[in-house]
């Protein structure tokens, strides 16, 4: 019996060993917060190799917006209408990406106003029985 307590007692003092040298697990760390990503579309003023600047309308007001390149974009020329894509990082403006953007007109509305009809002119209208 003196035998199995001195056993269970050293199998006791192993277990609790290995409890307290096993790593206790960190604290899992909040991601950093997300940058949104936003967009613009104007005119391109100036463009070389870590620069872009465009000018865009907003709300009848002309505006410069300036933005730092990663990558230059040989394709872009001056006086092109792009759309770009950027993100905000310590207070510049990052450009991510660069599309062609259309020169678009002010949409008609799909419903036609009739003008004044004239009194002859009536449309046939099925009839029904």
């Amino acid at each position: 019996m003196k035998r199995f307590l001195i056993t269970a007692a050293g199998v006791m003092v192993l277990c609790f060993a290995l409890v307290f040298a096993a790593d206790k697990p960190t604290a899992v760390r909040p991601p950093p917060p997300r940058v949104p990503e936003m967009s613009a579309a104007g005119k391109v003023i100036a463009v070389s190799k870590t620069e872009l600047r465009i000018e865009r309308t907003l709300k009848g007001k002309v505006e410069t917006m300036e933005f730092i390149l990663e990558n230059p974009f040989p394709t872009i020329a001056v006086g092109d209408q792009i759309k770009v894509h950027y993100r905000e990082k310590d207070g510049r403006n990052l450009l991510i990406r660069v599309a062609p953007s259309k020169k678009t007109a002010v949409g008609k509305s799909k419903k036609e106003i009739p003008k004044k009809a004239k009194p002859g002119d009536a449309k046939a209208v099925p009839v029904t029985k």
